[in-house]
């Protein structure tokens, strides 16, 4: 084995055994021994299976450079062509294209791409996600859509915190939905690998924040009515003050 490789796989390890912590089982365990103890059959694939050259890099800037000065077009089908006579791989050059679209390079080009019909780069459009690394570990919840009494799961996500009771949540492309309340659901995980492990999911309950509001209103518009005291109870407090002044 390349003694170079041992520093980056040690490294490598340690990062995906973190990672396995915050986010659980989507990375296998032998994966990150092998890397530890230094099997040469892991180092090698991990080697094997990451990274874009920088050669390939320059193929698909290249491309984008042209599109931009409208020496190539964007059609689909050129797009596929390109690619095929670069021999670069669509992933690849999708990913490519998002680091040049982060670095602020090739706007108009990325634009005419992912704007296409039936684009091979549609999914670009959306905004993308901020990586999780870059804010720390997070937690999945479930968040539960409880407007009109129902109990619709909407979504799960990950976030740095759970929400707290009275705090806001938006939906991507819905209205502005208020905590209610947080519930913790205990969860098997691991039985199809026959290692049965439970952990507590939270399930954060929303309600439509009109629909909350509307409640608050009602709820103010009920007149306040003077607790009831009992004539003995009234008539015993005023006995043990008369004899507290005798």
């Amino acid at each position: 084995m390349n003694s170079h490789h041992v520093p980056s796989s040690l490294i490598l390890a340690e990062l995906l055994r973190l990672e396995r912590w915050e986010g659980g089982d989507s990375i296998e365990a032998t994966r990150i021994f092998g890397l530890l103890h230094g099997f040469e059959s892991i180092v090698n694939a991990e080697i094997d299976s990451y990274g874009i050259s920088e050669e390939t890099q320059a193929k698909v800037e290249a491309f984008l450079q042209e599109i931009e000065n409208e020496e190539a077009t964007s059609d689909t089908n050129n797009v596929m062509r390109r690619l095929r006579s670069d021999n670069v791989d669509q992933s690849d050059a999708g990913k490519i294209i998002e680091l040049c679209r982060m670095q602020g390079r090739f706007p108009a080009a990325i634009e005419k791409l992912i704007e296409e019909p039936d684009s091979l780069f549609h999914h670009l459009k959306r905004s993308s996600p901020p990586e999780r690394n870059w804010h720390g570990a997070t937690h999945f919840m479930e968040l539960v859509d409880c407007t009109a009494g129902a109990r619709n799961r909407l979504h799960g996500v990950f976030a740095p915190a759970v929400p707290r009771v009275g705090e806001i949540v938006v939906p991507e492309g819905g209205s502005k939905m208020i905590v209610i309340g947080v519930e913790h659901h205990m969860t098997p995980q691991g039985i199809e690998a026959g290692i049965t492990t439970h952990r507590l999911i939270p399930h954060v309950l929303l309600k439509a924040e009109d629909e909350v509001e509307t409640a608050a209103e009602a709820e103010a518009e009920v007149p306040f009515e003077k607790e009831f005291t009992s004539p003995t109870t009234t008539s015993l407090i005023t006995d043990l003050d008369e004899e507290s002044l005798n």
